[in-house]
């Protein structure tokens, strides 16, 4: 196994693993904001998956900041109220998977919105802060979520939640990255393990290494703690697929 990558080899690191190996797609359409020629923030808005992929991430940024607007459970609704702080030197990552527990999801006195009203919901608050991000000059970065292990409900609503970041990149002039394809098979699937990259700092006797948590949502191996105290191959993955699309935005990064 290799050490880990240096800030300095990041941009080859993350598009030797997210293009070859993981088939992380091509934007759907170029952002109508002009990438800046360099990047003062990249500004990472979202839930739980998004919060543990942030470690890995900074560190692939290098001296580039990343603002955290990130809390587990959180869905895009309850960022709707903060200030991003998006300018026209920065890059927004949007990350959200699914979550609808908090109160703005609400559709009664003890009931959250779910299904297709649930993607019906993430579509228009995403939609908001994509345009806000915009408006204040910065490129949007929409981020593919990973399939849901033993969930079909819930693996449906993800398959909406994509489908629907696709449509929004298209017709808002985003940035896609599907960086759930990272830790799913060649055919979408969900997996618990995918075989370990050249570019792994450890791996498993058997060459391979977990990338989602036992819950089927997560990355933390085995059992799901945030902060993660255990190597974490998926959420590195995922961080890496997402580092890869600010880069290909931003190649001065």
């Amino acid at each position: 196994m290799m050490t880990r990558p240096r800030p300095g080899s990041r941009t080859k690191i993350a598009l030797v693993l997210c293009t070859a190996s993981f088939g992380c797609t091509a934007p759907d359409a170029a952002p109508t904001t002009p990438a800046p020629a360099a990047v003062a923030r990249v500004v990472l808005v979202g839930d739980s998956l998004a919060q543990e992929a942030s470690a890995d991430l900074a560190f692939l940024l290098g001296d580039v900041p990343l603002v955290p607007k990130y809390y587990g459970g959180t869905a895009p609704c309850d960022w709707l109220d903060d200030d991003l702080e998006a300018d026209d030197a920065s890059v927004v990552v949007i990350s959200f998977t699914g979550n609808s527990q908090t109160p703005c999801m609400s559709d009664g006195p003890s009931s959250y919105v779910r299904g297709a009203g649930l993607v019906d919901r993430y579509r228009q608050d995403v939609a908001t802060l994509v345009e806000r991000s915009q408006e204040a000059g910065a490129v949007v970065v929409l981020v593919g979520q990973p399939s849901r292990g033993n969930d079909p409900a819930g693996a449906s609503e993800v398959d909406g939640l994509n489908s629907a970041y696709r449509s929004l990149a298209i017709t808002l002039g985003a940035d896609f990255v599907d960086a759930g394809a990272s830790v799913e098979l060649d055919d979408g699937a969900f997996t618990l393990r995918l075989p370990c990259t050249e570019m792994e700092p450890a791996c498993d006797p058997d060459g391979t290494n977990a990338v989602r948590s036992d819950d089927g949502v997560h990355f933390c191996p085995g059992r799901n703690d945030l902060p993660c105290p255990r190597y974490s191959s998926g959420a590195l993955r995922f961080a890496l697929a997402i580092s890869d699309a600010v880069t290909r935005l931003v190649p001065t990064l």
